[in-house]
């Protein structure tokens, strides 16, 4: 897990959003209560001012370079994000699995809005 941050530790985040991991089905019935106890992996979605970050159960998804800021969006009513790739390929990233609530889907909206 420590291996994306340095991937970006030289980057400006102008977005983060950590929630802890959910459990499936077969993972909670078969450790029942001390998954759901000691549960330690997360879930991050973060953007860069050069990069896009996705991680789920603490397993790197994606790690994108993008081409512009202000051609980032995000569909929230299937949660799917866009982004330019760096040779200016048409990019998406679905966020269901990171399950984002109200006020998180607020935030991704105020930091692509604000930052055009």
């Amino acid at each position: 897990m420590k291996n994306f941050f340095s991937l970006i530790k030289d980057d400006n985040i102008l977005l983060k959003i950590k929630k802890k991991s959910e459990a499936s089905f077969w993972e909670y019935q078969i450790l029942g209560l001390f998954y759901y106890l000691f549960n330690l992996s997360f879930d991050y979605f973060i953007i860069t001012d050069k990069k896009i970050v996705y991680v789920i159960k603490d397993k790197l998804i994606k790690i994108a370079e993008y081409s512009d800021f202000s051609n980032l969006e995000f569909n929230s009513k299937n949660d799917i994000f866009y982004y330019k790739s760096i040779d200016n390929q048409e990019q998406k990233l679905n966020l269901k699995r990171l399950r984002l609530s109200y006020e998180e889907i607020q935030k991704i909206k105020k930091v692509l809005n604000h930052n055009i």
